[in-house]
């Protein structure tokens, strides 16, 4: 979910940075005057043909105008692209955009202020994020990193982010009386009405708790690092949370920080006409609790303090949110029944909401069908089982398929047991040998069964694929778009019958492949069993023919391979036949 606006201009300037000047976005003319939006139209006609200096010369009068008319929105948008053009023509150096950034700052008007720190907060972020790997393998420097980003560790690139994010929320009250649509210039609309995010200072604190509560937070945590316990108010109701007071020695802990400012939030909103912001983020405190909260009862305080929101919220669309949060967390304990109901609850009483959409979602999830067979490789006597697993059925259907292993290996890049959508469909339209149906115990807890189902004895010796459906039909959608999807619920898996035992070993030093041909049901060798070679040059060819050999008195057998190539062995013997069970790699 997104969580309101995001700094459309952020990532405009990022995308400029990182990625060159076609990537830029289009820019929203709609919201500007009839004069800035033609001199945006001509910013963007020179990054759109890469020119990026005349852009620069022509977002000069837009920033000079923003800012005598004090339109600072405009001025920030206008300020930021021109520092991400500026970069980039100096070598895309990520530390580029920064120290411009900072530079531009310093002399910005105090209104401005705010923003800028918050998206400069943002441009560190983003920096972390594309370079997470190298600062989370570089280990902390014993003396304080220097002003070059590229050299910091993770503690010192976190510390910038949150110093940041600090500085922009200093002016709370001036923040709080700032309406989030005076900047509809420079943000971009979320998933969620304004009305959950009123204010800047509801936009930038949110902006601030996705770096608090983000998981590469762990991995820069100090030793004596605070720890949010599932017994503390964190899960309490919102008056007590409010009014919790905690001391650590860990006061830079970005999960005290997060609390702070889920505590400060709640208390501007609590007296607000419209519940919205309040119980918006109400709910996030609690999921951010569930999250980062420790305790053998967290699980159970987290849904206690669901059910009480829900009990005294459940006439607001987020309540649906809270019923989708609570259905997963008992999904995830297994209990599908509880979950379903109330993700049904929320499904049905907010449907067209956010948090409906997730319950809908889960419903659906917890009665979907599902089906998986799985049999022995080799079908003899004493005679598998076919294990059914599988839920919200009450019937399976099967087929048995009779194909030709050697016509499917020279028609095939693959292994004639790995079919592609088209060999599937081909599978279900062929004739089966043996078809049948079964009745299964039904699953009224939504949770997965499985049963073990006899098989034909009488089949005769061959390769053979069995297939399984909820459908008798085994319907198959047509070519196109979701053509991979085999109908309801299909599934498919080879087999042979056959009283051949078939056992390999390399010799990589000679290119040779050696076993033995035996009887499965005796054990014994089989004398004059011929052992045929298929060879696969690389992933692009199909498999050829190779050396073909007899086995001994003892049932052995040896073939010439190719070095680094693929091999696979068939072994005939009357009317029995059985191909290896994996593909042989030689090396000299």
């Amino acid at each position: 979910m997104n969580r309101g606006r995001i700094i459309g201009l952020v990532l405009l300037g990022l995308v400029v940075g990182l990625v060159g000047f076609a990537a830029v976005p289009r820019l929203d003319l709609a919201q500007k005057g009839p004069q800035l939006s033609e001199a945006w139209k001509g910013v963007e006609e020179a990054i759109n043909q890469g020119l990026p200096k005349t852009a620069i010369e022509r977002l000069e009068p837009i920033i000079q105008s923003a800012l005598k008319e004090k339109k600072y929105p405009e001025a920030i948008r206008a300020i930021c692209t021109k520092i991400a053009l500026e970069a980039n023509i100096q070598g895309n150096k990520p530390e580029e955009k920064i120290i411009r950034l900072q530079k531009e700052l310093a002399n910005a008007p105090k209104p401005m202020k705010d923003v800028m720190e918050a998206i400069l907060a943002h441009w560190y972020w983003h920096f972390f994020q594309q370079n997470r790997w190298r600062f989370m393998e570089r280990t902390a420097t014993a003396q304080p990193p220097g002003d070059d980003i590229l050299t910091w560790d993770l503690p010192r690139i976190f510390a910038e982010i949150d110093k940041h994010f600090m500085n922009a929320l200093v002016q709370q009250e001036i923040l709080r009386k700032t309406p989030v649509s005076e900047y509809d210039a420079l943000l971009q609309k979320g998933n969620v009405p304004d009305a959950y995010r009123p204010t800047m200072f509801d936009f930038i604190a949110y902006e601030a708790l996705e770096f608090y509560t983000s998981g590469e937070q762990a991995a820069a945590k100090p030793e004596d690092a605070f720890e949010l316990l599932a017994d503390s108010p964190i899960f309490d109701p919102a008056d007590k949370f409010m009014d919790w007071k905690f001391q650590t020695t860990d006061a830079d802990s970005p999960v005290v920080k997060a609390i702070m400012l889920y505590q400060a939030l709640l208390k501007f909103h609590k007296d607000d006409k419209d519940p919205a912001a309040f119980l918006d983020t109400d709910l996030w405190r609690l999921h951010f609790g569930y999250n980062k909260a420790v305790g053998e009862n967290k699980n159970e305080r987290y849904k206690a303090a669901l059910k009480h929101y829900v009990d005294r919220n459940g006439d607001h669309e987020i309540s649906a949110r809270a019923r989708a949060y609570w259905a997963q967390v008992l999904r995830d304990e297994g209990d599908l029944v509880e979950a379903r109901k109330i993700a049904l609850q929320g499904a049905q009483a907010f449907p067209e909401s956010f948090g409906g959409r997730m319950c809908h979602n889960l419903v659906q999830e917890i009665e979907a069908k599902s089906l998986q067979i799985t049999t022995e490789r080799v079908w003899n006597q004493p005679w598998p089982t076919i294990q059914v697993r599988y839920r919200n059925l009450d019937k399976v259907h099967f087929r048995v398929v009779s194909l030709n292993w050697e016509d499917l290996i020279r028609q095939s890049k693959n292994r004639p047991e790995s079919f592609d959508d088209d060999e599937r469909r081909a599978l279900v339209a062929q004739k089966p040998v043996w078809e049948w149906s079964v009745n299964l115990p039904p699953t009224p807890d939504y949770q997965e069964r499985v049963e073990e189902l006899p098989v034909n004895p009488d089949l005769k010796p061959g390769f053979y694929v069995l297939l399984a459906s909820d459908d008798p039909a085994f319907p198959v959608p047509p070519q196109g778009p979701g053509a991979g999807q085999l109908g309801h619920v299909i599934h498919a898996t080879d087999f042979w019958v056959s009283r051949l035992a078939l056992v390999e070993r390399t010799r990589n030093g000679e290119d040779k492949i050696e076993g033995f041909v035996l009887d499965a049901q005796s054990g014994e060798p089989i004398e004059g069993a011929e052992v045929q070679l298929w060879i696969r040059q690389d992933w692009n060819r199909p498999w050829e023919p190779g050396q073909t050999a007899k086995t001994d008195a003892n049932g052995l057998f040896s073939v010439q391979g190719m070095h680094q190539k693929q091999h696979i062995l068939l072994a005939r013997y009357k009317d029995q036949q059985l191909a290896s069970a994996h593909e042989f790699w030689i090396y000299r």
